[in-house]
């Protein structure tokens, strides 16, 4: 999430003579916050002072919005850790059901439509934080603390947002908060009533070890830093011995997690219906019951296996002729048609990258994905030089194969890095088998252009703070899916002059469509019911066509969160019901450019508000 530049700015000053500037953990006067709340009525100003709480709580995520600090203190956020404190956990929840309260008495009927859109959009997301710290164990949640630290200190070396030399002095801030910080995580974690998932204390355990290990942030990147800053010799061993510090209370917590916590009985991963369906209505906003939504998945499916099976059949032999007159493969009238799926795609996986090449070969895509765009003219894009890809950071490890982090709100001129998890891709041999050079291509527009990296540019426009700072899952995840497949449709192929090249860009694509429908049934299913996980397997390597490593991947992820893996196909469900209903309503003044622009142009509020605007009168 995402909050103001700084208490100097006209849109953030009504709220900053309720905090003290932060100590070690931010001191916050937290009745005179709830007493100012209660004094506002105007939603954008509530906005504020909602996130202004959440940054002074937890001064790590001002970094991620573009905030750093405050007119007497520049740097004041940069500088400290959040507070996991039991005060800590104490004072949000306090603030939450403040401002939930608050929110709540607001009549709507006298507020503007823009308004009344964010007193929604508010008001779902504190529900669902407060639901995240009551039950669904956010404080009990190693990863929590982990991804935290990780979190804190990655963000001041992910771009250079300031002089290397700051920044460095305030990763030596926060070194020396590590020991405090890992204490109030061993005191959350400690009670033996704590029972993290399998999957949760293994994933804490491999980030842990990468943060603190010879390729993580303490011992490759900032040596790196110091060598490359302007610090003399006394400031830099101050942080050096800061951090070493800091290193040494991750080794020891590391150490205690794996005696104390590890050995514990595996917590139950599953939300169950009624837990599930609640964080569902909070989380995704969305017209569809996770119900509703799975029925339409699962009809999807057979739909889009069924095109797949019919592209693979029409090329499977003349593609193979040379592995056929090998008496390789056998001729298609001979095969089942999962077998005919599997050899197309068993071929094409040859021209795939390695762990070594992966960066480089997204890097050459940019070229002709923006030049496609815009010989279709599909709609105007921001430069693709602020988008940056790398490996990423040992905190962030094994969640996803790739994700992206976009610039900043209030830095908008900073960069969007995109993150591959090289590390998660070696761990099976035939991982990157997925990531074949059309699936690479899809991948580049799904994160970068003209997907997600486009899509927050564009939300980075915005002048109120809901529209800028918070986004609807299935909107952000459904852009970035439907556009994707939009580009296909209108002839895009990493092979424009190889036989059968356009026809293996369609297979592909509707594999990862596959994949984000199966993403939504795998999570509903395994977390309203019994439903095995050997099935969802299944699932994923027989209709879906994975590779055992992105299934087994995928199923962990399914383990370690709730939801999210729904917004895929969420999203692009109804970004194609309003698609349509759109052309009928233009007829024959429908352009494509038109219509995305206006779509990406809208935020990524939820899907009723998105109809709403998509379909009114100009």
């Amino acid at each position: 999430m995402k909050i103001l530049q700084s208490c100097a700015a006209a849109t953030a000053i009504i709220v900053c003579h309720f905090f003290q500037a932060p100590t070690a953990h931010a001191d916050i006067d937290i009745d005179a916050w709830i007493e100012s709340i209660q004094a506002e009525s105007d939603i954008n100003a509530l906005a504020r002072q909602y996130l202004d709480f959440k940054i002074r709580i937890d001064p790590p995520s001002g970094g991620e919005l573009g905030i750093h600090g405050t007119p007497e203190n520049p740097h004041a956020f940069d500088d400290h850790l959040g507070d996991v404190s039991a005060a800590g956990w104490d004072a949000r929840y306090r603030a939450d059901m403040a401002f939930r309260d608050r929110l709540a008495a607001i009549d709507a009927e006298q507020l503007s439509r823009a308004d009344q859109i964010d007193l929604r959009i508010l008001m779902n997301d504190v529900g669902y934080s407060l639901l995240r710290l009551t039950r669904l164990e956010l404080m009990t949640n190693p990863l929590t603390y982990v991804s935290g630290l990780g979190n804190a200190f990655s963000g001041l070396v992910l771009r250079d947002y300031a002089p290397v030399d700051q920044r460095l002095r305030s990763f030596g801030s926060r070194c020396a908060e590590t020991g405090d910080y890992l204490q109030h995580a061993r005191a959350a974690l400690l009670p033996a009533s704590v029972q993290p998932t399998g999957v949760q204390k293994q994933s804490a355990v491999g980030r842990l070890k990468g943060t603190a290990g010879d390729g993580g942030l303490f011992r490759k990147v900032l040596p790196e830093m110091i060598q490359a800053s302007t610090l003399d010799k006394t400031e830099a061993d101050k942080i050096r011995a800061q951090c070493s510090d800091a290193v040494k209370h991750i080794e020891a917590f590391t150490t205690w997690f794996e005696k104390n916590i590890v050995p514990r009985p595996d917590g139950e991963w599953r939300l169950g219906r009624e837990l599930y369906e609640q964080a569902y209505a909070l989380y995704m906003d969305y017209p569809l019951t996770p119900d509703q939504l799975l029925v339409q998945a699962e009809a999807a499916l057979a739909r889009t296996s069924g095109e797949l099976v019919d592209l693979a059949r029409s090329i499977h032999d003349g593609y193979l002729a040379e592995a056929i007159s090998a008496g390789k493969v056998e001729v298609a009238a001979e095969l089942d048609d999962g077998q005919v799926v599997r050899d197309v795609f068993a071929e094409l996986s040859k021209d795939r990258s390695t762990s070594d090449t992966l960066i480089a070969d997204s890097y050459a895509l940019a070229d002709a994905i923006v030049g496609f765009v815009e010989e279709k003219n599909l709609l105007d894009l921001p430069p693709t030089s602020k988008l940056r890809i790398e490996d990423v950071p040992p905190h962030l490890q094994g969640y996803a194969v790739a994700q992206i982090t976009t610039a900043p709100p209030f830095e908008p001129e900073l960069e969007s890095v995109w993150f591959w998890d090289l590390e998660l891709l070696s761990t099976a041999d035939d991982f990157l088998k997925e990531y074949n050079r059309p699936a690479l291509a899809l991948v580049y527009i799904h994160e970068g252009v003209p997907g997600h990296f486009v899509q927050l540019e564009y939300s980075n426009k915005f002048d109120r703070i809901v529209p800028k700072v918070f986004g609807n899952g299935p909107m952000i995840e459904g852009w970035a899916s439907y556009i994707a497949t939009q580009l296909v449709a209108e002839g895009f192929t990493i092979y424009p002059d190889k036989p059968y090249g356009y026809e293996l860009q369609q297979m592909t694509d509707r594999k990862l469509v596959l994949r984000s429908i199966i993403n939504a049934i795998i999570d509903i299913r395994l977390h309203t019911s019994d439903w095995p996980e050997d099935e969802a397997v299944k699932m994923m390597l027989e209709p879906g066509f994975q590779e055992q490593g992105e299934a087994q991947g995928k199923l962990n992820r399914a383990k370690m969160g709730y939801v999210q893996l729904t917004s895929y196909f969420a999203g692009h469900h109804a970004i194609l019901g309003i698609l349509e209903e759109y052309k009928q309503k233009k007829g024959d003044e429908f352009s494509y450019k038109e219509f995305n622009e206006r779509l990406v142009g809208a935020g990524s509020p939820p899907f009723f508000a998105i109809r709403e605007f998509m379909l009114a009168d100009d």
